[in-house]
């Protein structure tokens, strides 16, 4: 079996990105207004939030958005029918961790793109 090496950059080239949508934070935001039950999760690390956040926003570290660590995301999110919205620096994390915790069972997990575009208040 041949396997084919690719080299960084590959896959833009190649397409694998252009379908990826653009998510702007601000719009997400704005979003969530509509959702009555909505929970907004900054995935960053710790000391990220520490060093500023968007208000109301709660830290759940994607590190710890896992299987593995059950117990503790159902501790910080115990409604998994809340519509959990999530961030992080660039939008990378944050789409990990609302895949890992739709796998647990958190259906409307969903990230909202990245705190680097954020313009409103910020919260420390």
């Amino acid at each position: 079996m041949h396997k084919t090496k690719y080299r960084k950059g590959d896959f833009l080239k190649l397409g694998y990105y252009e379908e990826l949508p653009e998510l702007d934070i601000n719009e997400g935001l704005e979003d969530m207004k509509i959702y009555k039950n909505a929970v907004l999760v900054d995935v960053r690390t710790p000391e990220e939030y520490a060093e500023g956040h968007v208000p109301g926003a709660i830290n759940l570290e994607a590190a710890l958005c896992g299987r593995k660590n059950r117990a503790y995301v159902e501790s910080v999110l115990p409604d998994k029918t809340a519509h959990v919205c999530m961030y992080c620096y660039s939008g990378a994390r944050s789409g990990m961790a609302a895949a890992f915790l739709r796998q647990m069972g958190y259906d409307r997990a969903e990230n909202i793109g990245g705190y680097e575009g954020y313009e409103g208040p910020v919260e420390k």
